[in-house]
């Protein structure tokens, strides 16, 4: 069985597409958010759990300094605008 997304596209834990882009994000890159003014995040995929919900696998935001993990949604790929590797 392959995952798709709501564009029928194949969900893999290996890299993500940046929609409308040939950009693609991997476990361990280093990301900025505009709306976050300073925090760098790291790239992971894998089970995670956030705000006292039950873990759950997918890609998600690791704040460099380790305090904040957050799952990484759709209006955050539109919002990125560093990528380090």
């Amino acid at each position: 069985m392959n995952l798709t997304s709501p564009e029928n596209r194949e969900i893999s834990q290996e890299s993500l597409q940046i929609p409308g882009t040939d950009i693609y994000l991997h476990p361990g890159n280093k990301v900025k958010l505009s709306r976050f003014d300073n925090a760098q995040w790291i790239v992971q995929f894998g089970w995670f759990s956030y705000s006292g919900n039950r873990p759950f696998c997918g890609w998600f935001l690791v704040a460099e300094d380790g305090s904040v993990t957050k799952p990484l949604q759709l209006p955050d790929l539109s919002d990125i605008y560093l990528i380090e590797v």
